[in-house]
């Protein structure tokens, strides 16, 4: 008798599932069909919200300002020549690939500023502070650097053939090619840069 009752338990809660499953197997291919139908607009959604955010930039991490990509600065398209950026913090501004020639920095702070691929012919540069500056790929055809602290500064590429007066100017921990080394040398610059109290001579490394 007790074998009859166990061995009939399992037939009861198996027919009494059976209607469940039949019901879901009923209402399963209208629901499978709306999904179906629902694909298209949410992929073509997918792909407008993807393509706004690469358009605006979103999600892009932030670089440092030293391993970002230079812009292209507004003396790029309107130039500053002969502007007078003299006795200026000038700290958050940056110069890149700019049209520069004959400006004066004289007295400015432009420590770790970029002024990379810019024309500074005959911008003077005197008493200014370039520590770690990027004058990078810069034409700097009689530029002033007298008593100017260069320290740090990038310098690879510049045009360096005819660089102006460069007395007093530090240039500790600056990479110079050697043939243009020569040619700062050459000069034969002399007098101590006043606020790191380097030789200039000594810290081009001039015989």
């Amino acid at each position: 008798m007790s074998l009859a009752t166990c061995s009939s338990v399992p037939v009861r809660a198996s027919a009494g599932r059976a209607p469940g499953a039949s019901a879901s197997s009923k209402s399963a291919p209208a629901s499978s069909r709306r999904a179906l139908a629902e694909l298209p607009r949410r992929a073509l959604s997918l792909a407008a919200a993807t393509a706004a955010a690469l358009a605006v930039g979103a999600g892009a991490p932030d670089l440092p300002r030293a391993l970002a990509i230079p812009q292209t600065s507004e003396c790029a398209t309107n130039s500053c020549d002969d502007a007078d950026y003299s006795n200026r913090d000038l700290t958050d501004q940056y110069y890149t690939k700019g049209s520069v020639k004959r400006a004066n920095f004289r007295n400015s702070n432009l420590a770790g500023v970029t002024l990379f691929g810019a024309d500074l012919t005959e911008a003077d540069f005197t008493g200014a502070d370039l520590t770690n500056a990027n004058i990078g790929q810069c034409n700097l055809t009689k530029t002033i650097f007298k008593d100017a602290n260069l320290s740090g500064a990038i310098v690879s590429g510049a045009n360096m053939d005819d660089v102006g007066d460069i007395d007093g100017s530090d240039w500790t921990d600056v990479i110079v090619r050697k043939d243009v080394n020569d040619k700062l040398c050459a000069k034969k610059p002399t007098g101590l840069n006043p606020v790191t109290g380097a030789p200039t001579a000594m810290t081009l490394f001039c015989d």
